[in-house]
């Protein structure tokens, strides 16, 4: 195994909740972040949902606190006239890879890892060629799909 230097939090998943939670740590601390994720790029199950999915809340509801989604639109047309636009799947893909390519890796306090696996107790692999990489967190917050775990 290979060391990374040492972070203050392992972030395992670059969904939105785990993309939300390192949004927060970069705006409100110093602290560093090591996001791991499986996927090849942000987003979480979006990079995975069918074409045709769209959003079932208003864009500006989701995403992360520092950067809104969407324009605040009203659509003027369709089954969602008068309201508030809904992104679709496309839409938050490339909005969580802007996030993470404009806002946190430019910060210097975020290092991201995709096509990689956590493997527990820190230890991760990358998916691409089978490195293995130590990460000394302070704290390790599972965001992966249906297994959400924030240490307070």
């Amino acid at each position: 195994m290979t060391p990374i230097t040492d972070t203050d939090y392992l972030v395992v998943g670059a969904g939105g909740m785990g993309m939300a939670f390192a949004d927060e740590i970069v705006t409100q601390t110093s602290a560093s972040v090591t996001i791991v994720d499986r996927n090849h790029r942000p987003g979480g199950h979006w990079n995975d949902a069918y074409p045709f999915v769209r959003l079932h809340q208003a864009s500006v509801c989701y995403g992360v606190n520092s950067t809104p989604l969407g324009q605040h639109r009203i659509d003027q047309v369709g089954w969602n006239k008068g309201c508030y636009e809904l992104a679709s799947g496309s839409e938050v893909v490339a909005y969580f890879d802007q996030v993470m390519r404009q806002r946190f890796l430019p910060s210097g306090r975020v290092k991201y890892l995709p096509m990689s696996e956590h493997l527990g107790d820190g230890r991760v692999v990358s998916r691409v060629n089978g490195d293995e990489y130590e990460i000394r967190a302070q704290k390790i917050v599972d965001a992966a799909y249906i297994s959400v775990t924030v240490p307070s």
